[in-house]
């Protein structure tokens, strides 16, 4: 798969990479591009994630990634089932004891964006956090045997009209805090699900977008429990 790169911060974090997939599809496993004149401007509030994110057209697939701000936008106007993700890894004395998190806020489209959890490589596995512009907010387990299932939901109020449909821009802060083999999700600090196994508690962490869409991030953060 190739693209990690070692960094040190706390003497805990230690790896992170930038890949893309299709939904059941192979990985395409994209470097960060690196402009002939000068690099681009990393997003400042994304922290130890910054370096390892996107900033420009993805080569081989829909994505492109940008600085907002401080924040960090993230595009797909094409593809409905295309996937994307950046993590970094921490050190194994570090499992169970992580607490991260991300303002994310859909811009445009009808895909999601949100977290990125618990990555393994082989065989690989993950879990998605992620939001769509309705406030709906899922919970997707990428299985060690293949395929997404949903391992869970939970429909945000205040951000549909009558109809059912989009009633203006919700930005939300994301969060998943694990406790040894346990992990809980939240939605602005209200506790919306949580996960249990062997496997949770280890893994990259980070961000990610589902779909066809127009996504924000910002102050993503990591902190690691004495």
């Amino acid at each position: 798969m190739g693209g990690f790169a070692k960094i040190g911060i706390g003497g805990l974090l230690v790896a992170g990479c930038c890949l893309a997939l299709g939904l059941m599809g192979p990985a395409l496993v994209t470097a960060q591009p690196a402009g002939e004149e000068e690099a681009p401007q990393e997003a400042a509030s994304m922290g130890v994630l910054a370096p390892f994110l996107l900033y420009g057209e993805e080569p081989d697939g829909p994505w492109i990634g940008q600085t907002d701000g401080n924040g960090y936008r993230l595009i797909n106007p094409d593809d409905p089932d295309a996937i994307t993700y950046f993590f970094v890894g921490t050190k194994p004395e570090a499992d169970g004891k992580r607490t991260f998190s991300a303002k994310v806020a859909v811009l445009q489209g009808d895909g999601k964006i949100g977290l990125f959890y618990g990555y393994q490589e082989n065989p690989k596995e993950y879990y998605l956090l992620v939001l769509d512009s309705s406030g709906l907010l899922q919970m997707y387990h990428r299985l060690p045997e293949g395929g997404i299932v949903e391992a869970f939901n939970v429909t945000l109020e205040g951000n549909t009209d009558e109809n059912g449909n989009p009633a203006g821009l919700m930005v939300v802060t994301l969060k998943i805090v694990e406790d040894g083999n346990s992990a809980k999700a939240y939605v602005d600090d209200v506790e919306v699900g949580t996960l249990q196994g062997p496997a949770i508690g280890t893994g990259g962490i980070g961000i990610a977008g589902f779909g066809r869409v127009d996504g924000l991030f910002l102050d993503f953060d990591l902190k690691i429990a004495d």
